[in-house]
């Protein structure tokens, strides 16, 4: 495939993210495509009715949702309501930045690639949002290439996005990549029939696949093969359409690159990229191997950051002079406790003025361990708990243990640090009564947040080799195993609002989503609690009023509550001073 463009532009456009302004579509968008991949895989599973499963899934994740005036509303569109006089804004590119919008946060692949590909001398834009891009005006500067990360990003959504790009000008290549794209595209040739033919929609759409876990480098080289009209077949990673639309498959090279060489001058970031909440990665992989897990398939050995550079590149981060927190997004920042005790010490002595919030393991979660995180300043951890049933956890290999689990949640309450866990429900060998089980640790332990997930099933687990002893059968969403099907597990999410006393969640987006873009917007974490708590009072509210009759007494009543905090939020400085996490029932 030579020559698949005449340019000499070396400018790149990355798009690192789709997020709609308006959440309620983007949640039935959400829905759609896992209606169609039911639908596109049912002929493999003559024994279920993928679609009528995946059907009843939909329609209890639906209930999962605060549904006001006819629209899926989020925390941040109820926060938006209040303070727009009661009404839902309808956000538009002109005027996203006067409301609260996860639209507008960024993500650190489409920074990552940035500060590489310019390392690299290419002149790339970032595109954190597409719903966000004027793209009509973007594409007069006839850049070299589109990129879009698949990394937070549906690959059928991909596809509309390359459709737009090439309304617009069809000579312009889109290259795809990121971890879905290794994930779905990752056996090459020998995809299943449906996923091959299903990929031949996107010709004449995305003319560039690039299958590698890092892809850097590979991108670099499509890239340099485009400018200077070199042979796609030379270059490794890759899977486009040749010129008799057959699709092809190039030969693989694993990339591999230090972690020390992937941190991020963010002196050089145009401050247009940059927001009061940002991420930062000290590590890559896991040293676990949890059944239900295929991150470590990705990358199969764990790399670390040295603490001099992690130091250089937080001490960047504070010189900015406007960052208030900062997301670690290691797959397990704890996983080597000495290191992460290092990595505390070292804080502390830096005096960062930011806080921060980070992914950890229960089990790290020691007295000392969490003295030093929350000296230097730590507020928030998101676990991946997954059940309350030791049974289950011995199932998903977890290597957790529930009495530990509980301590560790105590702990975190004892020194003010917030803690969300989640709970994947419906794994093989769930029951009621594994299920309760769950129910009654987040009670028991008073887990502030919690964050459930239903069951997504792939082959590419390692609970695949136990699917005849399960009985396990399905694909993704859609499923059943020996002990009950995914219809019955969504159910049991709907049920588990109902019966969980004082922990809190977001649906559609983790719980710690919305506190970081709320902390960087200074709200304190004691108003974060307390706003989660009044949309759950107002969701089970308007679950028992009629629409006909208006809001009642009591809806009116919470509305108030939240508009006074929304008035008066943003206004408070963080402590780093524990301060016991004090949970009360909702009215």
């Amino acid at each position: 495939m030579k020559g698949v463009i005449e340019m000499k532009n070396s400018r790149v456009f990355i798009i690192a993210a789709d997020q709609p302004l308006n959440y309620d579509t983007h949640f039935k968008n959400r829905l759609k495509n896992l209606m169609g991949r039911a639908a596109r895989h049912a002929s493999r599973f003559n024994a279920l009715n993928l679609p009528e499963i995946q059907a009843a899934v939909n329609n209890n994740i639906s209930k999962l949702q605060l549904r006001m005036n006819g629209k899926y509303m989020g925390l941040l569109d109820l926060m938006n309501y209040t303070k727009n006089g009661r009404q839902l804004p309808e956000l538009t590119p002109e005027n996203f930045d006067k409301f609260l919008t996860h639209s507008d946060m960024i993500t650190l692949n489409g920074i990552y690639l940035y500060h590489y590909l310019r390392s690299k001398g290419f002149e790339p834009e970032i595109i954190q949002n597409f719903s966000l891009a004027d793209w009509p005006d973007l594409l007069r500067k006839k850049p070299l290439a589109v990129c879009i990360s698949s990394n937070f990003i549906y690959l059928d959504e991909i596809g509309d996005m390359a459709v737009k790009i090439k309304g617009f000008d069809p000579q312009i290549p889109v290259i795809a990549g990121g971890m879905l794209v290794k994930k779905v595209l990752n056996a090459g040739p020998n995809l299943f029939p449906e996923t091959m033919n299903w990929l031949t929609t996107f010709q004449d759409k995305v003319d560039i696949f690039v299958i590698e876990f890092q892809g850097e480098q590979t991108l670099v080289n499509v890239l340099s093969a485009l400018r200077n009209e070199g042979d796609l077949a030379d270059v490794p990673n890759l899977a486009f359409f040749d010129g008799n639309k057959e699709m092809v498959f190039t030969r693989r090279e694993q990339e591999y690159l230090e972690m020390d060489r992937t941190t991020i001058d963010w002196s050089e970031i145009p401050r247009a990229y940059l927001r009061k909440t940002l991420p930062v990665t000290s590590s890559r992989g896991c040293i676990f191997r949890c059944r239900f897990c295929t991150c470590w398939r990705l990358c199969p050995e764990v790399h670390y950051k040295s603490l001099s550079v992690l130091r250089n590149e937080l001490r960047l981060i504070q010189n900015l002079g406007f960052v208030k927190h900062i997301r670690f997004t290691d797959d397990n920042l704890t996983g080597n406790r000495k290191r992460m005790e290092s990595i505390l010490e070292m804080m502390i002595g830096e005096k960062f003025d930011f806080t921060w919030s980070t992914y950890a393991r229960a089990s790290a979660l020691t007295p000392k361990m969490l003295k030093l995180m929350k000296r230097a300043g730590c507020e928030f951890v998101n676990m991946g708990i997954e059940s309350g049933s030791q049974m289950i956890l011995n199932n998903m290999d977890k290597h957790l243990k529930r009495d530990l689990v509980i301590e560790a949640i105590k702990r975190l309450n004892d020194h003010g640090i917030y803690g969300e866990g989640g709970f994947i429900l419906g794994y093989p060998g769930e029951t009621p009564d594994t299920f309760a089980e769950t129910v009654d640790l987040i009670n028991s332990s008073k887990l502030p947040f919690y964050q459930p997930n239903l069951f997504y099933y792939s082959k590419d687990m390692l609970v695949n080799e136990d699917k005849d002893k399960f009985g396990l059968s399905g694909l993704g969403l859609s499923w059943r195993h020996n002990t009950m099907d995914s219809a019955e597990a969504s159910r049991l999410m709907v049920d588990m609002i109902q019966r969980i006393e004082h922990g809190f969640n977001e649906p559609q987006v983790s719980v710690w989503e919305t506190f970081r873009l709320l902390r960087g917007e200074g709200y304190r974490p004691e108003e974060i609690y307390e706003l989660l708590k009044l949309k759950r009072s107002l969701k089970q509210t308007l679950e028992v009023s009629s629409p006909r009759q208006g809001l009642s007494a009591q809806a009116t009543e919470i509305l108030k509550r939240i508009e006074a905090i929304v008035k008066d939020g943003g206004r408070g400085r963080s402590s780093k001073t524990p301060t016991p996490i004090s949970l009360h029932t909702s009215p």
